[in-house]
């Protein structure tokens, strides 16, 4: 699978086309592109998700954070005419058709596992969730779970708010987050995650409150880690190129980063790759992988960063995709024009690459 960077996709070094290959033996096809706020990184990532799509005919999976791709429950701008059917939905308007929960016959092992992680993802969103908290919350999951109806975040509540009742306790921030998604309506318990995500989507979380876009990215990729991983591994060609089966778009990436203990970003991000998954991580600047208890950018095949903020401790994130010491320059207005990326590709030094020219 061969991308262009871009419209353009030009070296300004070299003047010669600047193209990546994703999926070649030993390549991570996982790519990250950064930049300020109107600096073409979301346009050039659905440009990328294109022809990934394009050339391997595979299902599509994108968390739009920002709602631009969903109006009035049709989809809009650069997807309108995507090449596989996507399938969108508002959350807020319309729930997301997902049964998150574990199987009901997991298996104890299993069940406390997964939902252990599902547990850990809403507590992430809940300041202050203690111990007695956590503990109430994955019992509550567990016993929900393991029914084979009523599997349902209304019914994980219930069963919270009753074990705070049993303790003589009030209302906390755990079942004001589950009043949030439950009141919004943001899940039903449809399809189980193999399912779902055989299918193209796209997720606008347009009109949820900050904190709760966070929650649903995490629950989201929690479904899409237990997908990714209950699937066989990808065929790889006898010249070692391994098929992509899904790609995977997160825009406004820095709500799921900045969790640093999440898992399931983590699962995705390092053990899809023999399961044939790309994953483009869109967002503001090299800060948003800074402080990570995981180093993401060892697992990342290209960054694409056009100007845009930096830090110390974020370029020190990019050193490993880079290969080098990075300096703050190359990533500033005066080093990088509008529609120029500063890029790092499998095969290619790290070079000015014009992705788009306004002309």
């Amino acid at each position: 699978i061969v991308l262009k960077v871009g419209t353009v996709s030009l070296s300004l070094e070299t003047g010669e086309p600047a193209e990546l290959i994703l999926n070649g033996p030993g390549t991570s096809p996982h790519i990250a592109l950064m930049g300020g706020s109107g600096k073409g990184k979301t346009t050039t990532g659905i440009q990328m998700a294109r022809q990934i799509v394009e050339q391997s005919k595979a299902s599509s999976f994108f968390i739009d954070n920002k709602g631009e791709f969903v109006e009035n429950g049709r989809l809009v701008g650069a997807l309108s005419n995507f090449p596989v059917e996507l399938h969108p939905i508002e959350v807020g308007h319309q729930s997301v058709p997902l049964d998150f929960l574990p199987h009901n016959n997991a298996g104890d092992v299993a069940m406390k596992i997964a939902a252990g992680r599902l547990r850990d993802a809403i507590a992430l969103a809940c300041p202050n969730a203690g111990p007695q908290q956590k503990g109430d919350l994955l019992d509550a999951i567990v016993a929900v779970a393991s029914k084979p109806t009523g599997r349902d975040l209304g019914s994980v509540l219930q069963k919270y708010e009753g074990f705070l009742q049993a303790n003589g306790k009030g209302v906390d921030t755990v079942v004001s987050r589950l009043k949030e998604l439950t009141s919004l309506k943001c899940f039903a318990p449809v399809s189980v995650p193999e399912r779902f995500f055989a299918k193209s989507w796209v997720i606008s979380l347009k009109i949820l409150p900050e904190e709760l876009k966070r929650l649903v990215t995490l629950m989201l990729l929690e479904a899409l880690s237990a997908s990714t991983l209950s699937k066989t591994e990808s065929d790889v060609s006898s010249d070692g190129f391994r098929k992509v089966r899904q790609v995977v778009v997160i825009d406004e990436a820095r709500k799921v980063l900045k969790s640093a203990k999440n898992d399931a970003l983590v699962d995705v991000i390092t053990k899809s790759r023999s399961k044939g998954v790309s994953v483009i991580l869109l967002s503001q600047d090299p800060s948003d992988f800074e402080g990570q208890d995981y180093d993401f950018m060892t697992q990342i095949g290209s960054v694409v960063a056009f100007a845009c903020n930096q830090s110390k401790g974020g370029l020190r994130a990019l050193e490993g995709a880079f290969g080098r010491k990075l300096q703050t320059r190359e990533f500033s207005d005066t080093y990088l024009e509008q529609g120029v990326a500063f890029c790092k590709v499998p095969g290619r030094e790290a070079e000015r690459v014009r992705c788009w020219s306004q002309t």
